[in-house]
């Protein structure tokens, strides 16, 4: 029995590339759910950063494609900052929370209730 090989175009392999790297869905679930190597698809992945599922959009797509980039770049920039923000304010408040949360010895409680000196 003679195995047939099988050929993919680019359209399908910009589409299962542009899944993996959205995040949409893992390498290994495509490969499973389309029965394709791994491998197979790390060379579309190269392929897709070189720009190959590219080379027939004309100038204006490329300008648009562009200003998509630069502006989700814009956005990460934006989102990251945020996230470091709220980083550093939960740090502070988890610090805070702990000065707040000394253990109380019988000695430290006759002294908060102004007893003993």
């Amino acid at each position: 029995m003679k195995r047939v090989r099988r050929s993919f175009g680019n359209d399908f392999k910009k589409q299962i590339v542009e899944s993996i790297v959205s995040g949409s869905a893992t390498q290994a679930e495509l490969a499973r759910e389309y029965n394709i190597s791994p491998v197979l698809i790390n060379n579309w992945k190269k392929d897709y950063k070189t720009g190959k599922f590219f080379e027939n959009v004309d100038s204006q797509d490329m300008a648009k494609l562009k200003l998509r980039v630069s502006e989700l770049e814009r956005l990460l920039g934006k989102i990251t900052l945020e996230n470091e923000m709220l980083k550093k304010i939960r740090d502070l408040d988890t610090m805070k929370k702990k000065d707040n949360s000394s253990i109380v010895t019988s000695r430290d409680w006759d002294r908060l209730k102004g007893g003993v000196r």
